[in-house]
């Protein structure tokens, strides 16, 4: 082997382990996520077996005991929570599926792109979804207090932010790649 196949070999050796080790670390992520989730759910449904009746709701000036919220309020909060674990979820599977892709060297293959794309659109809707959290958590946190005590909250916060620009540039990096893709094939054809 010549000198730059084996650095070549060893560039492509490393990429191979840190995404193995990746992939490992985005499942112990999509495990603990789904049990907070389950948690966080569960708990907003049936706060008095996980001792969170006390624990407070607080959105401006209103802050609520969990336990003292009628059922259908805390079951429109335990949904909204539990979409948000899911868009997480989901966006830290498909980081999973790319490091997969990664650690067997498959980096232009169309399953690839399609998931970095994928992962992108995850990124946007969670993003979406924490920036209409607020105002609907608030709303249904206060729904059953009398006219002039309820409120809708809103907040627009960097992580809003950060999710939906990091979504769009993973769903514009899937496009860009996928372009790459095609040409670096284009080229093959003509030799």
């Amino acid at each position: 082997m010549s000198s730059l196949e084996l650095e070549r070999h060893s560039r492509l050796g490393r990429i191979r382990r840190l995404a193995g080790i990746m992939k490992w670390a985005a499942a112990v992520v999509i495990a603990l996520l789904v049990l907070a989730g389950v948690f966080l759910v569960a708990a907003l449904i049936w706060p008095e077996p996980f001792g969170a009746e006390t624990e407070t709701i607080d959105f401006g000036t209103l802050e609520r005991p969990i336990g003292e919220l009628p059922l259908l309020q805390r079951l429109g909060l335990a949904a909204l929570t539990g979409v948000a674990f899911l868009l997480l979820t989901g966006a830290f599977w498909h980081v999973h599926r790319i490091f997969a892709q990664f650690q067997k060297t498959d980096f232009f293959s169309p399953l690839t792109l399609s998931t970095v794309f994928t992962f992108g659109i995850w990124l946007i809707a969670f993003g979406l979804l924490d920036a209409a959290n607020d105002p609907i958590s608030s709303l249904l946190a206060s729904i059953d207090l009398p006219e002039g005590q309820r409120i809708i909250e809103t907040e627009i916060t960097g992580g809003e932010i950060f999710f939906i620009v990091l979504g769009t540039l993973m769903l514009l990096f899937g496009w860009i790649l996928r372009e790459a893709a095609v040409i670096a094939d284009e080229n093959k054809q003509f030799v």
